[in-house]
């Protein structure tokens, strides 16, 4: 047994030797992960430990005498902090900024000003500083000394991390920076920061309440009479309408809970999950599930490692009675909802059920996801084909097309996933039809990627802090700094796919799938098997390509050539949320605000998520699992903020 630092943090190992392996150097595996991976197939869980990446001669091993905390972190750490924390309490922007490094990066999150920024380079640092500094008044400054995040190695070498504490008169704040050595790593002076995460976590005697305790008065009210007249009162003025009943909108109203905001989620799906069963069936998440646990409630320990369709939608239904959430399903927002400037309250129609009400909230927060209406593209004699035409989200399951010559449009993550099950369910033929580039990455990689960020042994509340205090662009920046070591793991798929005739590319600055989630949330697919029947020519693959008309037996693509078919599935994702959010808020609502939810701005963080949008009392909460766990909070103490006077719109 063995000590090895991974994600900056001692984990107790196991060495494990992958059989039949193209290199010879050993993997320490930390039991703890080696349990998660119980009922993988043994071929996939040795890509798995492979491309996790815990080798020996990547990563820093100590013996059990040398962990715990080294003396040179903590020096480091320490001294840097002690000078951070004077500069900042003395408003000192030149000797503030000067702790950074030339290409530094500075994130805050309500720390310095109402909303969401992040800051690259001493110019724009400096300048941000020089406007916001000298009315924020933070005191308090204390190094973190818990296991978590204390002074610690980083992950590169050569660098330290640590967590920390303050105050101002109004807030509690919490923070996150890593180190970089400029010298020699003994000058405790020549340490910068690379990036600082910091923070308000909460305000001043409006913290969240944390569990019940005898809150109810003994017996008199009971518990659910108390929940009762708790849900009476948000039904008939909630200070928070949440649209939208996914993973997003629930955790924000599970976190407004606990800050003691009321909230209504309104759904327009006949149960909470509907949005996640009428996926195709094969579907799971392609993050482990460290990655996508619920806000105050992770999964159960024997919980699968991909998480399921059908197991996820029933979660979000049993985290609505675990959370005591107050949800209208069968329940539309009405179009065209009107803002009182004086009152600052919306006056919002809901149909409920075929019954209309009417509600005032203080706030509408948007949390319908990214994507509207399914999209099939308009093609020269659609209806003369004899066939089948479908979108990708009709799709029962492959077992309905035995025998059946099926074309699939589209080689993102639904059309290979479709691709398989058809080949798995013996298809006669499947052909894929790819338009432009696709970025590919076995799930396992994408799994080692999130498993190094959100490891099974660490509270995900820790994690999600110590992930969001690298800046998303940095981010990029990593992952295309060691796309070297990334894309030489890849070198067989992506050989095999470009031989079958693919066009496969390796993501934005060379970093992979990430960029594409932010930048497109397209032109990828995690792979979990599509790829190997493509290379073994199980399943065919078109490029370059577009459908241009149909025959009654047949498509034509761009290139002249013509497929027979009997079945045509149009995995060609769904058409931007843009045109719903017109229809449902109005053009001039929508011309108040900043931008529509349309991805990242030039600082890297969402344009108008979970941060004023422009519009008073408009917002939204965009993103995946990890976003609404974290960024809920800021958008709670927003709330509170405005309401006790600290925050202007």
């Amino acid at each position: 047994m063995r000590y090895v630092r991974v994600a900056n943090h001692w984990q107790h190992f196991s060495v494990y030797n992958v059989p039949h392996c193209s290199f010879n150097h050993p993997i320490y595996v930390c039991l703890e992960t080696m349990r998660l991976f119980q009922g993988v197939p043994q071929a996939s869980l040795e890509q798995i430990l492979v491309s996790y990446a815990i080798l020996s001669s990547n990563f820093q091993a100590l013996s059990d005498d040398q962990c715990g905390r080294s003396s040179l972190s903590d020096e480091v750490a320490s001294a840097w902090f002690a000078r951070f924390s004077e500069h900042l309490q003395r408003g000192d922007v030149a000797s503030t900024t000067s702790l950074f490094l030339p290409n530094g990066w500075l994130r805050d999150f309500l720390a310095f000003d109402w909303d969401l920024r992040t800051l690259h380079g001493h110019e724009k640092i400096s300048s941000y500083l020089s406007e916001h500094l000298p009315n924020s008044n933070f005191l308090g400054f204390e190094l973190a000394s818990d296991q978590y995040f204390k002074p610690s190695p980083g992950p590169m070498p050569g660098t330290v991390t640590a967590g920390f504490s303050f105050s101002t008169p109004i807030a509690n704040g919490r923070g996150y920076f890593n180190l970089s050595s400029t010298t020699e790593m003994e000058d405790i002076a020549g340490w910068k920061a690379s990036t600082v995460f910091i923070t308000i976590d909460s305000l001043k005697n409006h913290e969240e309440k944390g569990a019940a305790g005898d809150i109810y008065g003994g017996r008199c009210p009971t518990w659910g009479e108390a929940r009762d007249i708790e849900w009476r009162k948000a039904e008939e003025e909630p200070e928070v309408l949440i649209i939208g009943a996914g993973q997003n909108g629930l955790q924000v109203a599970a976190r407004l809970q606990q800050m003691e905001i009321s909230s209504l989620v309104v759904d327009k799906n006949d149960r909470v999950g509907d949005t996640w069963r009428r996926r195709y069936p094969t579907l799971a998440l392609h993050t482990p599930k460290t990655h996508h646990s619920l806000l105050y409630q992770s999964f159960p320990s024997n919980w699968p490692f991909w998480t399921p369709r059908d197991k996820l939608a029933e979660w979000l239904e049993q985290y609505v009675v675990s959370q005591d959430l107050l949800v209208w399903t069968k329940s539309r927002v009405m179009p065209a909802p009107t803002y009182d400037r004086n009152s600052k309250r919306w006056t919002v129609t809901v149909n409920k059920a075929g019954q209309t009400c009417t509600l005032h909230p203080k706030h509408v927060v948007v949390a319908t996801g990214m994507l509207g209406e399914p999209y099939i593209p308009k093609i020269e004699d659609q209806e003369i084909f004899e066939g089948q035409i479908m979108h990708s989200e009709g799709f029962s399951g492959g077992a309905d097309f035995t025998g059946k010559r099926v074309i699939v449009v589209g080689t993102g993550n639904s059309g290979a996933d479709i691709a398989l099950d058809l080949s798995t369910h013996k298809a006669r033929s499947v052909t894929m039809i790819q338009r432009s580039t696709t970025v590919v990455q076995p799930a396992s990689t994408i799994a080692e990627q999130h498993l190094q960020v959100y490891p099974p042994d660490v509270p995900v509340e820790v994690s999600d802090f110590r992930a969001f205090a690298t800046p998303t662009f940095r981010l990029f920046e990593i992952l295309a700094e060691t796309r070297g070591l990334m894309w030489d793991q890849e070198k067989d798929l992506i050989e095999g796919l470009r031989k079958a005739g693919m066009n496969v590319d390796m993501g934005p600055y060379g970093a992979g799938i990430l960029p594409l989630v932010y930048l497109r949330f397209g032109g990828f697919w995690m792979d979990v098997g599509c790829g190997d029947k493509i290379i073994h020519g199980e399943i065919k693959v078109k490029s370059g390509v577009e459908i241009t008309k149909f025959t009654k037996q047949s498509i034509v693509l761009s290139d002249g050539s013509a497929i027979e078919a009997d079945v045509v599935i149009f995995a060609t994702g769904y058409r931007h949320m843009a045109q719903m959010l017109k229809n449902l808020l109005s053009d001039e609502i929508i011309d108040e605000t900043y931008s529509l939810p349309n991805g990242l701005d030039e600082e890297g963080e969402y344009e108008v998520g979970y941060r004023p949008t422009g519009h008073p009392g408009l917002w939204y909460a965009p993103g995946s699992f990890n976003n609404s766990r974290l960024q809920s909070k800021y958008l709670g103490i927003q709330f509170q903020a405005l309401n006790i006077g600290y925050m202007k719109l």
